[in-house]
């Protein structure tokens, strides 16, 4: 899906950052990296991946099959966002029928079942869930669109860790104390709007609460 691969995402926010005299670099690539990884986690708690896993429903010693347990996680498992039964395939069985769910603690992968659609014990679950993106130096799944989001939260995170730096660290930079303290407060506003902006856009805040 992206374009811009990890190297590349680090240059582009070291630019942002003006800080390319390598002889005084004020970010190692290491804290760049850091910094892109927050703000990809700040992305995808609003525009995950989407990824779907079968489950066998198990019945606890009373027989009940309300408790169901993700085990072990997808890869990239982030938090449920759907059950519905399955065909034996692992298709959705039709007609197509949500079954009301509760993720406690959310992101673990244990789901409460309610409702009157819940499975018999051995039936097949459909779990659709919210997947992490990946940014590596070989892949991307973040959308071009939205690639300038994630390089200006990692500005914004970068600048206002730098700006707690002691000036001695600073002044052998290109910014002064004040003028990246500036410059930090300037770019978190904006990533913030455009979280905001994304966020309204998509209908999404993040891990959902109970489902019944």
């Amino acid at each position: 899906m992206g374009v811009t691969l990890l190297t590349q995402f680090a240059q582009n926010v070291r630019t942002d950052l003006k800080d390319l005299d390598p002889t005084s670099q004020l970010w190692s690539d290491a804290e760049l990296v850091r910094h892109i990884q927050h703000a990809l986690d700040d992305y995808q708690a609003i525009l995950p991946l989407s990824a779907a896993v079968t489950l066998t429903a198990a019945a606890a010693p009373d027989g009940s099959t309300r408790r169901q347990v993700l085990n072990p996680r997808p890869d990239g498992y982030l938090w449920t966002e759907h059950v519905e039964l399955a065909a034996p395939d692992g298709t959705p069985r039709e007609p197509r029928r949500p079954i009301p769910f509760r993720e406690e603690p959310a992101g673990q992968g244990v789901l409460y079942l309610g409702g009157d659609a819940r499975p018999a014990a051995g039936d097949l679950l459909l779990v659709w869930y919210a997947k992490a993106h990946t940014l590596d130096t070989s892949v991307s799944t973040v959308p071009t669109e939205h690639e300038e989001i994630i390089a200006l939260g990692a500005v914004a995170y970068a600048a206002r860790a730098a700006a707690r730096y002691a000036a001695g660290r600073l002044n052998v930079s290109a910014w002064t104390p004040r003028g990246l303290a500036d410059f930090a407060r300037e770019r978190m506003a904006a990533y913030l709007a455009a979280l905001a902006a994304l966020r309204a856009a998509y209908g999404s805040a993040g891990p959902p609460g109970p489902r019944w």
